[in-house]
């Protein structure tokens, strides 16, 4: 038992419960892992509607720049 491979760390609980596989496989399964989802493919639907951030409400559109100065 005084072997390091064999000891068990995590409290008297973690012997009853092991983990299943690693964790990227398992954090589907938690509410924050949806929330962030959410969010973020908020932004992302937000980004690409409004043409990159380019829009603004009551403004009007600025004029070119010309490629050579007068």
């Amino acid at each position: 038992m005084a072997d390091p491979k064999f000891q068990q760390h995590g409290g008297a609980h973690a012997a009853e419960h092991p983990p299943h596989g690693p964790y990227w496989k398992r954090m589907h399964h938690s509410p924050f892992f949806w929330v962030a989802f959410i969010f973020l493919m908020a932004a992302m639907f937000v980004y690409v509607i409004t043409n990159n951030l380019a829009l603004r409400p009551g403004k009007k559109a600025r004029e070119p720049v010309p490629a050579v100065a007068p």
